[in-house]
């Protein structure tokens, strides 16, 4: 597709996409393609002023519908009061769209595939959206579908699930574990929790001290609500048995940790992502605890090696 306006193959990518699943009234929002490159440059400032008075002439609808409704509860007649709650309904549900799709094209585009994103994939996606009206959780739906129509494939139909019944409380909580996740790759995406480790013997167990990760924005009933919406995995998992010398490294946003273990048998203890979780992850910004980090190494000094490399 011909970039006619320089905005970029990933926002290209994002408006066709917009316009297949909703239709070429989405058109004001990007490219005409059957354009001329040049009369469609000259026109784009008119086609701008008209985009506002769409949006303005819909604002003015949306409060007229509900001025419409308190007057229709003045009234006996039932059809009047449904006629405007319905009207009321769909004109915010319209909104919420609007201000998504906004929002995505307002997004970093990502390095776009050539692959098309799934036709019920969008289908699935602006009926779940329609519903969100918050600022802050629209704000994550837009990161959702600039995502999603630059590499098809990043956020699963259960994923948009588990985001359409989140709440804000929960994203903040998200956001929190996502501070203290690690990845085993540059590459991959945090998924891994550490806070201690430990040995044993045939004589003895040994511990290190344990990171309470409550101190760090992650207390414990936020972490149980995280592992009841499919983010976390409940329990406490044990990573590894690692030989002497094993050496082994960890990811954060700027820092890698570097581990060499003093003795054999040492097992890490950590809380994990779910798949669904490290999905939803990438709508985070990458960001690390330096105090989380800082305490994980002092605390893993017991039994390995510890170098902190900081990008």
């Amino acid at each position: 597709m011909d970039d006619l306006l320089g905005l970029g193959k990933g926002t290209d990518k994002l408006i066709a996409a917009v316009e297949r699943a909703l239709g070429a009234v989405y058109r004001p929002y990007g490219i005409r393609r059957d354009a001329d490159a040049e009369a469609y440059r000259l026109t784009m400032l008119e086609a701008a002023k008209t985009d506002a008075k769409t949006r303005n002439t819909l604002e003015l609808a949306r409060a007229k519908s509900e001025a419409n409704m308190i007057h229709a509860e003045g009234k006996q007649a039932l059809e009047a009061r449904l006629e405007a709650r319905l009207q009321h309904r769909a004109l915010q549900q319209q909104l919420n769209i609007e201000r998504i799709i906004e929002g995505a094209l307002a997004q970093p585009q990502p390095a776009p595939t050539t692959e098309e994103v799934d036709q019920d994939w969008l289908s699935n996606f602006f009926e779940h959206a329609q519903s969100v009206s918050g600022a802050e959780m629209q704000a994550l739906w837009s990161r959702v579908l600039a995502l999603e129509v630059g590499i098809p494939g990043t956020f699963s139909p259960r994923a948009l699930e588990v985001l359409r019944k989140m709440t804000r409380r929960e994203a903040n909580s998200f956001q929190a574990a996502c501070k203290l996740a690690c990845s085993f790759t540059p590459e991959e995406g945090r998924k891994t929790i550490l806070h201690g480790a430990f040995r044993h013997s045939w004589l003895s167990l040994s511990e290190t001290p344990k990171i309470e990760i409550n101190k760090f924005g992650l207390p414990f009933l936020d972490r149980m609500n995280l592992a009841r919406i499919g983010l976390m995995y409940e329990d406490e998992l044990v990573l590894g048995e690692f030989p002497r010398e094993q050496e082994l490294s960890f990811y954060f946003d700027s820092t890698q940790l570097n581990l060499r273990a003093k003795r054999g048998g040492v097992k890490l203890h950590n809380y994990a992502l779910t798949p669904i979780g490290l999905e939803l992850s990438a709508l985070v910004a990458s960001e690390e605890d330096s105090a989380y980090i800082a305490a994980l190494s002092t605390s893993l000094a017991k039994f390995f090696h510890v170098h902190n490399e900081n990008g």
